[in-house]
Order: C-alpha cells, then sequence, then structure tokens
C-alpha cells in the first residue's frame, strides 16, 4: 500500500469532521436560542404577576454591549484576511478580538458589582433596594406603577393616597433582578466558552493552520462569536425596553 493511500483516510475524515462541524454548532445555536426565548417568555409572564421592580440597567452593561459588537469587526477581518493568505492579519484580528471579548466579561462583572450597590442582588427582597424612587427604579403590582407620596407607597388606583401599602411588600422577592442576573450569567457562561474557542483558534492561526483552502475552524468561531454579540444584543434590548 503507497503513502498515499495510507493518508487519504485520514484527509477523508478530517473533511468529513469539516462538513458536519458547522451543521452542529447551527443545531446548538438554535438550542440556545430556545433556552433564552424560554427564560424571556417567563421573565414576561412573571413581571404581570404581584409586585415587581424595574430598574435602570447597570452603565457597565452600555459600554460591554458596545464593547461585543465592535469585536465582531476584527473577527469578520480575520476571516476575511484568511481568502487572501494574509497570516499577519489573521492573528492581528483575533488578537483584537479577545481583548475587546474579555473586556466585555470585565464589563459585565463590574456591571453586576453596580446592580450590588443600588440593591438588586441575585436573592434578595424588595426592601434592600436603594436609591431614589421613580427615578432609579419603580415598583408595580399587577402590571401598574406604585404612586409613592412622603416615604409611602399606595396603589396606582389610590390617587388620594388614603390606603397605605403594608410594608410586608417590602418582604417581596425581587425577581426582576434574579432574572437579570440569570439571563445575563448564562450568557456569559457560554461568553467564556466563546473565548476558550477564540483561544484555539488563536494557537491555529499562529500556526498558519487558516488559508484560503482552509478555514473551517476560524469560520465556526466566527459564527459563534457573531452568535454571541446577536444574543447579547437581544437581551439588551430586551431587558432595557421591557424596563421602560
Amino acid at each position: 500500500m503507497s503513502e498515499q493511500e495510507e493518508i487519504d483516510p485520514v484527509l477523508d475524515l478530517k473533511k468529513a469532521r469539516q462538513r458536519v462541524a458547522m451543521p452542529m454548532l447551527w443545531i446548538a445555536q438554535v438550542s440556545i436560542l430556545m433556552l433564552f426565548a424560554g427564560l424571556t417568555s417567563a421573565y414576561i409572564v412573571t413581571k404581570a404577576d404581584n409586585f415587581w421592580v424595574d430598574f435602570n440597567l447597570p452603565e457597565m452593561f452600555y459600554y460591554s454591549t458596545a464593547l461585543i459588537l465592535i469585536s465582531s469587526i476584527p473577527m469578520g477581518w480575520a476571516l476575511k484576511s484568511t481568502k487572501e493568505n494574509a497570516y499577519k492579519n489573521v492573528k492581528i484580528g483575533l488578537i483584537c478580538t479577545m481583548i475587546l471579548g474579555v473586556g466585555f466579561v470585565v464589563c459585565q462583572y463590574k456591571g453586576w458589582g453596580q446592580l450590588v450597590q443600588s440593591g438588586n442582588f441575585v436573592v434578595g427582597n424588595i426592601d434592600a433596594l436603594k436609591g431614589e424612587y421613580g427615578a432609579d427604579y419603580t415598583i408595580k403590582h399587577n402590571g401598574s406603577d406604585l404612586l409613592y407620596n412622603e416615604g409611602v407607597f399606595y396603589m396606582s388606583s389610590d390617587t388620594e393616597f388614603k390606603e397605605p401599602i403594608d410594608d410586608s411588600m417590602f418582604q417581596s422577592f425581587n425577581s426582576a433582578s434574579s432574572f437579570l442576573y440569570v439571563l445575563s450569567g448564562l450568557h456569559l457562561a457560554h461568553m467564556l466558552g466563546g473565548i476558550i474557542a477564540l483561544l484555539v483558534t488563536m494557537l491555529g492561526a499562529i500556526r498558519q493552520k487558516y488559508n484560503s483552502e482552509n478555514n473551517t475552524g476560524l469560520k465556526i468561531c466566527a459564527t459563534y462569536w457573531h452568535f454571541l454579540g446577536a444574543l447579547w444584543l437581544y437581551l439588551f434590548l430586551f431587558l432595557f425596553y421591557i424596563n421602560q
């Protein structure tokens, strides 16, 4: 048996893996979308029930959103550079993407810190809230904003402030903040997976693995990275508008 005949099965197996890699990625991404669709649907349903806190998103979440969206630019450039066999540009593009991705993670972490400072915890009650009512947060009951007058809360229909709400209201669970931590935390977990994949891809780029004839690995990484950016944009806009 010749050397060529011995190598061909290996090459065929490699090509077969490359052919199924992208479809498997799309299946995984659809599963992730279904997970977040279920969580955001649960958010909407839960918000309409009992006491609910609407609060401003952390300032750092705005920065993280900008970073992850911008990161798609050097990633796209790196993929385009493989078609031109521009190995240096591929490495530069991936390094820039990595820096922006790490910046996203840092901003998310600091955003959680801002949530804690405002009294919004992973598990906490409404009485932990800090800030000015109406400016930093509002409280809804069955979908309507509570009225606030001289340190006392009233139902939205009690415009004459005759029947104050019992203080036991403050012992209600702050579901809004819990949902925010779960949504952003799950996305961050997938983001960390994306950073690991990006690191592996960078190592391949350093070895000049990707070129005009073979860029499947980088294409898969880029597809997933763009997906993560689009997913976070959806979550950010969802959280921003639902708290208006």
